[in-house]
C-alpha cells in the first residue's frame, strides 16, 4: 500500500504551480533576429546567430556559470560549495526563475536576452532529480540505483526510468538532464557503480540507449557521461589510465558508441582521468576521432567540472562547454591570447558553439525557454507505481535453500534487524559526494517495516514484524533468537570521489560522527544475529554491488535488493512474500575474494605512481605527489570474460537469478539472415547480414514468472577473445507450463559489433588508440543460449563467412527469394 502523498509536497505544488515568472526570458521572437525565424532551419538559424555575435559574447556562449561585472563595477563573489553571495543586493544572473534559489554549483548557461537566446539548466540525474541550477531541489520520483535497472535486463522499463526522469526534469524548468552515467563496473570498489549499469558492454550500451530515448522524447536533452576512463573515483582528477586499444573499443567506448548511434544523444560529458597520455577533455583522439569522426556524432561536448587542463587543446578536441563554478581555461583572456597568437581562430569558437545552437533549436529551447515550474505535468503516484516495478523486476534471488522463500502466514513473529538507512528507510542512492544517504526530495517513501506490514495485512496473515536498528548486536541477536524468522538487512555506503575500501560490510556514520570510533559497525551485527538463529536468517543485500559473504553457507536465503529507492519496503516486501516473482538477473559478476579478475593487483586498481611530469595526488590540482597511474593489464579479461578464461568459478556469475519457479531452454535453431538487416528485423534480399537465434522456454515450475534469456557468442579463433560475449537477450514472461518460441536477430551492422574485433592501427601505441578497424572474423561461431554466462545449457556452431557471402550475395540475388535465412 503506497503511502499518502504529504501535506510538505501538495503545499510545495501549489507554490510552484502559482509561481508567474516576472522577469524570465520570454520565448525568441524575429524581434530578435532573422535566425529566430522557426521556418529556417536550425543550420541556418545558427550560422545567421554566430554571424551576429561579438567574441565576448561567444566566449561567454562556452563556459558554465560565467559572469560578467555588476552594474557598479564590482565583480561577482563566488562562494564555493554553497549558495553565491553577490556584492551590491544579492544580484542574480538573468534568466534565474522566479522561486529558484540559484546555486553556484553552476550547471547553466547565462542567456544573452538582446540574442534570444535562453538560460540554459542543466541538473544531475541517474537515480532521480537533483543538483540543478536552483539550490531547492524539486520533489522527484527516487528511482533505484543504476546497477537494479540493469538486472531488470528489461528495455521498457529502463525507457520508462528516462521518461521519468526527462519528464520531471522538463517540470523542474531544466533542459538538460547529465546522464546516464555509462561506464562500466570494472570493479566492485568503484565509489560511483551505483550510477552505472554493468561490467557488460552490450547490456550497458542497450539499456542506456532506452534511458537516453526516453529523456529526450520527453524534450529534455540528455548528456552521457563520463568518456572515456572512468571507472574509479581515487584521485579522480589527476590519475591517469592505460587501456590497450583493443579493451579501449571494444569494452569501455563500446556502451558509449552504441549509444551514440541508436539514440542520439544531445550531449556528452567528457570525463577527467588522464587517457592513455592525455587529459580526456583535452583529447583529440577521444573527442575527434573516436566520437565525431568514427562515430558521427553530431551533439556537443561537456567536461565535468575541472576536467580541463589545457585552453587550446580543449578547444581544438571539441570540448564545446567548460563547467566549473567559473571558468578556468575557457576565460576571456585566456581565449584572447590563443586568438591573439594563431593558436586558435574565430572559427574553432564557432565550432564550439555550433552544435549546441543546432540541438537547442532541435528541442525547442531556443523557441521555448523553459522560464516556469511545471509540476503539473508530473504524476507523482504513476511514477511511483512505475518505481515499485522497477525495484521489484531489478531484485536478484541469490539463494534459497529448500524453498526458503516466499514467506507464508506461518511464521508469528518476523525480526527486522539492520542499521536504519538499510532496515529502518527507504534506501536510497547517494547524493553526489555525500555519504548521508540522501538522494532526492521524493513525494513519499516506504520503509521495510511498513511494506511488510502492509503486504502481511493484505494477505491477511498475523505475523508481528519488530523493528531491532542493529545499534547494538546483543539485543539484536536477542531478537533474533526468539523470533521465527530474521530479515537481516544489510549494505554498503560508496559515495563519489572515494572507492569503497571494503567488499565487506563498512561500518557507517549514521550520526555524522568525524571520528570513525563513533560509527556503526555492521559485521559484529552480523556476527551475532546469524550466531544466534542463521537457519532462519533471510538476508537482504543493500548494496552497489559485489560483497564478500563469508556466512553465506549458514543462511538459507539472501536477496540482492541494490538500492531500491522510494518504493523500497513494497517492493522487497511483495519480493519476501511472493506477490512478485523474483526475476532479476546479476549486472556484474561477484567473485570470491578481494583481490581477482581487473582488481587482482595494486598495479590495475588503484594504480602505482608514475613520474610523468603531471601533477598527481587528491583534489582537482593534486598534491605534489607523481601521478597516480591505473593500467588495464587484464585487456579483454574484465567481468565474466576473466573468469571463464581463467576457468575461475565465482560465487555468483554474471547474469545469474533464481526464481521461485524453474525454466527449461530447449529446441535451439540458429539461421542465417540474408539482406541489409537491422535490430528490427528489416532487410531486403541480398548477402549475409547476420542470424536469427530461435528457442524455445518452458516455465516448468507451479508459479508464474519472468525469465531473462540470454544469448552469447563466441567468435572463430582468429579473434583472439578470451570467451563468449553477450549480444542479446529477451525477458518472457511464463505462466506455470507455458511455453514461448524466442527469436532474436543479431545483425553485422549493429552498433555493437557482434560479429566483430577491433585491429589497432599500432598496437603499442596507447596514444593513438582510435586508430585501427573492425574486421569480421570468417569461421565458425558459437552460439550459446541460458539464464547465465556460466548456464548456457544450448549451444550450437554455425560456419559464417560474411565477405564469401558478400560477394556470393551479390552474384545470385535474383535467385534468393527467401529474404531472411538459409
Amino acid at each position: 500500500m503506497i503511502k499518502p502523498i504529504s501535506s510538505i509536497f501538495l503545499i510545495a505544488i501549489i507554490f510552484m504551480s502559482s509561481l508567474v515568472p516576472a522577469n524570465a526570458m520570454s520565448g525568441g521572437t524575429e524581434e530578435n533576429g532573422p535566425w529566430m525565424n522557426t521556418k529556417l532551419s536550425a543550420e541556418e538559424r545558427t550560422e545567421l546567430l554566430l554571424n551576429e555575435m561579438t567574441m565576448e559574447q561567444k566566449i561567454q556562449q562556452i563556459a558554465i556559470s560565467r559572469f560578467n561585472e555588476n552594474d557598479t563595477g564590482e565583480t561577482v563573489v563566488i562562494n564555493k560549495g554553497g549558495t553565491s553571495k553577490y556584492q551590491n543586493g544579492e544580484f542574480a544572473p538573468e534568466g534565474t526563475l522566479p522561486g529558484c534559489e540559484w546555486q553556484d554549483t553552476g550547471r547553466q548557461i547565462r542567456g544573452i536576452e538582446e540574442l534570444g537566446i535562453p538560460t540554459i539548466r542543466m541538473t544531475n540525474g541517474g537515480t532521480g532529480v537533483k543538483g540543478g541550477s536552483c539550490g531547492n531541489d524539486p520533489i522527484a520520483t527516487g528511482l533505484p540505483s543504476t546497477p537494479a535497472m540493469a538486472a531488470t535486463f528489461n528495455r521498457e522499463l529502463n525507457y520508462e526510468a528516462g521518461r521519468i526522469l526527462g519528464e520531471e526534469t522538463r517540470a523542474f524548468a531544466h533542459h538538460v538532464l547529465l546522464g546516464p552515467g555509462m561506464n562500466l563496473i570494472r570493479h566492485p570498489y568503484g565509489g560511483r557503480n551505483y550510477e552505472y549499469f554493468s561490467e557488460d558492454p552490450y547490456l550497458s550500451g542497450i539499456l542506456a540507449t532506452e534511458q537516453t530515448k526516453g529523456i529526450q522524447d520527453q524534450g529534455v536533452q540528455a548528456q552521457l557521461k563520463h568518456l572515456a576512463g572512468n571507472e574509479q573515483e581515487t584521485e579522480r582528477w589527476t590519475m591517469g589510465v592505460q587501456v590497450p586499444s583493443k579493451a579501449m573499443n571494444e569494452l569501455y567506448m563500446l556502451p558509449f558508441e552504441m549509444t551514440v548511434k541508436d539514440a542520439d544523444p544531445a550531449s556528452v560529458m567528457c570525463s577527467f582521468p588522464d587517457v592513455n597520455g592525455t587529459y580526456a577533455c583535452d583529447s583529440s583522439e577521444l573527442l575527434q576521432d573516436a566520437l565525431r569522426d568514427n562515430w558521427g556524432f553530431d551533439g556537443y561536448v561537456m567536461s565535468d567540472r575541472r576536467a580541463i587542463h589545457d585552453t587550446v587543446a580543449a578547444i581544438k578536441a571539441g570540448t564545446n562547454v567548460e563547467l566549473d563554478w567559473a571558468p578556468q581555461y575557457y576565460t576571456e583572456g585566456k581565449i584572447q591570447e590563443a586568438l591573439d597568437s594563431g593558436e586558435v581562430t574565430e572559427d574553432d569558437i564557432d565550432n564550439l558553439l555550433r552544435p549546441r545552437y543546432i540541438k537547442m533549436i532541435e528541442y525547442g529551447h531556443m523557441d521555448e525557454p523553459y522560464d516556469e515550474f511545471l509540476p503539473e505535468i508530473v504524476d507523482p503516484i504513476a511514477n511511483g507505481k512505475s518505481a515499485l516495478k522497477m525495484a521489484e523486476e531489478g531484485a536478484v534471488l541469490l539463494k534459497n535453500d529448500n524453498d526458503f522463500l516466499p514467506l507464508d502466514g506461518e511464521p508469528e513473529s518476523i525480526a527486522l534487524i539492520g542499521l536504519e538507512w538499510f532496515a529502518g528507510e527507504a534506501k536510497m542512492s547517494p547524493r553526489s559526494v555525500r555519504d548521508n544517504n540522501e538522494n532526492v526530495n521524493a513525494p513519499y517513501t516506504v520503509t521495510p517495516k511498513e511494506g511488510l506490514e502492509n503486504v502481511i495485512e493484505e494477505l491477511g496473515y498475523d505475523t508481528e514484524v519488530t523493528y531491532n536498528d542493529g545499534r547494538d548486536p546483543e539485543a539484536a541477536a536477542e531478537l533474533a533468537a526468539k523470533s521465527d524468522v530474521v530479515l537481516l538487512m544489510i549494505g554498503d555506503n560508496p559515495h563519489e570521489t572515494v572507492d569503497r575500501d571494503t567488499l565487506g560490510f563498512p561500518a557507517i556514520d549514521l550520526d555524522k560522527h568525524k571520528d570513525r570510533e563513533d560509527w556503526v559497525e555492521q559485521e559484529p551485527l552480523i556476527d551475532a544475529v546469524l550466531e544466534a538463529n542463521a537457519e532462519n536468517t533471510a538476508v537482504v543485500l543493500k548494496t552497489s554491488g559485489t560483497v564478500l559473504m563469508p556466512w553465506l553457507d549458514e543462511v538459507p536465503a539472501v536477496l540482492e535488493a541494490w538500492f531500491p529507492g522510494m518504493e523500497d519496503g513494497n517492493a522487497v516486501a511483495n519480493l519476501l512474500y511472493g506477490k512478485v516473482n523474483p526475476s532479476g538477473k546479476l549486472p556484474m559478476t561477484f567473485g570470491a575474494t578481494e583481490r581477482e579478475a581487473a582488481f587482482a593487483t595494486e598495479e590495475q586498481f588503484p594504480g602505482t605512481r608514475q613520474d610523468t611530469g603531471k601533477p598527481g595526488g587528491p583534489g582537482p590540482y593534486g598534491d605534489g605527489s607523481d601521478q597516480l597511474i591505473a593500467k588495464y593489464t587484464e585487456g579483454l579479461e574484465m567481468g565474466y570474460r576473466w573468469y571463464e578464461a581463467n576457468k575461475v568459478k565465482p560465487v555468483f556469475p554474471f547474469g545469474y537469478g533464481l526464481s521461485y519457479t524453474t525454466f527449461e531452454y530447449d529446441n535451439l535453431k540458429v539461421k542465417k539472415v540474408r539482406g541489409e538487416g537491422n535490430s528490427k528485423g528489416k532487410g531486403n534480399n541480398g548477402s549475409l547480414s547476420g542470424i536469427d537465434v530461435s528457442f524455445t522456454i518452458t516455465n516448468t515450475g507451479d508459479v508464474a514468472g519472468k525469465e531473462s534469456a540470454q544469448v552469447y557468442m563466441t567468435l572463430p579463433d582468429e579473434a583472439g577473445q578470451p570467451a563468449k560475449r553477450l549480444v542479446n537477450f529477451e525477458k518472457v514472461d511464463l505462466e506455470p507450463g507455458e511455453s514461448e518460441r524466442v527469436t532474436v536477430r543479431i545483425n553485422q551492422a549493429d552498433s555493437n559489433h557482434p560479429f566483430s574485433y577491433f585491429i589497432p592501427e599500432e598496437p603499442d601505441n596507447l596514444a593513438n588508440w582510435a586508430d585501427g578497424e573492425w574486421v569480421t572474423a570468417d569461421g565458425k561461431y558459437r552460439v550459446h543460449v541460458g539464464g547465465s554466462s556460466a548456464d548456457t545449457p544450448l549451444e550450437k556452431d554455425i560456419p559464417l563467412n560474411f565477405k564469401l557471402d558478400k560477394d556470393n550475395g551479390k552474384s545470385n540475388k535474383k535467385g534468393n527469394n527467401n529474404g531472411n535465412s538459409q
